[in-house]
């Protein structure tokens, strides 16, 4: 099975989108009696998905940037095809599998808990316990402006807090299990919020949408598959206000005034200003019912 490590790799969404959902989906069938021939190699993508890689086939990974040698093979496949964005079509996978079984797949990879334990803040038997809350933080584009604001209202609200800042090189089976320690995951729309597929079963997203008409773009990408994966999910739409846009733009640019002008001249403005040029400073005022009702389903 011949494939490419290029384009967008590095990104998590895009790791698991463009190259291990659909890995999967072609090689799981074989049995691991399959061997990985890789073009543009990058050895740390190896050793991060190694546990997975390791699953799917029972021969070393052959480096095509560098392999001189004149192999030859039964059959072979060239490229990989996905069902679309970080998506699984059942009508398209072996045995109708969905994305609701690739998170218990990635349980059992990871050696989590099984599917039908129960969240983190359920199991617990201490008197004090508090439901957990990861808080992504962002360092580059759509990071929060007032980080520290947000971690303290979160606090105040009754969770405890672990903060976590995305990393390329991270180690899954350990952050896997601090993700599966967790009963929310929350972040700002962006390629972290993919380690909801360590989440336990009725655990909940919460994603911050950005300001420009973004929503079905935050759904596609995103918050489909926390519904498909049996997950819960409440989104969280800013305002102009909470726009790091409004201060550079001001209330009578387009960008502000009329988003949907600037998302009809197509992909590359809509990118321009809304994932690349904007920050999030979170009205916590605004903010705190989001968390409440996170509270209250958890008690459910």
């Amino acid at each position: 099975m011949v494939f490419s490590l290029g384009g967008l790799v590095g990104n998590i969404w895009h790791d698991f989108s463009d190259v291990i959902v659909p890995l999967f989906l072609a090689s799981k069938p074989l049995n691991g009696k399959v061997q990985f021939l890789i073009r543009d190699f990058f050895p740390w993508f190896v050793e991060k998905y190694s546990l997975i890689l390791k699953d799917l086939s029972n021969y070393d990974i052959v480096n095509l940037d560098k392999d001189k040698e004149v192999r030859c093979y039964g059959c072979a496949t060239v490229g990989l095809l996905n069902h679309g964005d970080l998506g699984i079509h059942p009508d398209r996978a072996f045995d109708r599998f969905d994305l609701f079984r690739f998170r218990i797949y990635m349980r059992e990879i990871y050696s989590l808990p099984p599917f039908w334990v129960d969240l983190p803040y359920k199991v617990d038997p201490r008197p004090s316990k508090k439901p957990r809350l990861m808080l992504v933080l962002r360092a580059g584009i759509r990071k929060f402006l007032n980080a520290e604001e947000v971690q303290e209202m979160i606090k105040k609200n009754g969770f405890e807090l672990v903060v976590v800042e995305p990393k390329k090189n991270v180690n899954l089976t350990e952050f896997s299990k601090l993700v599966d320690s967790c009963d929310v995951l929350m972040g700002v729309h962006g390629a972290a919020l993919t380690n909801f597929f360590f989440l336990r079963t009725n655990a909940i997203m919460i994603q911050i949408i950005p300001y420009g008409h973004i929503d079905n773009f935050a759904f596609w990408y995103y918050g489909s598959q926390a519904l498909e994966m049996k997950l819960r999910k409440i989104d969280y739409t800013i305002i102009p206000e909470e726009s790091s846009l409004l201060e550079k733009y001001g209330w009578d640019h387009p960008v502000i005034k009329d988003p949907d002008s600037v998302n009809a001249r197509g992909f590359e403005d809509r990118m321009k200003y809304y994932w690349y040029e904007q920050d999030v400073r979170l009205n916590v005022t605004r903010f705190e019912p989001v968390l409440v009702k996170a509270l209250q389903l958890l008690k459910e």
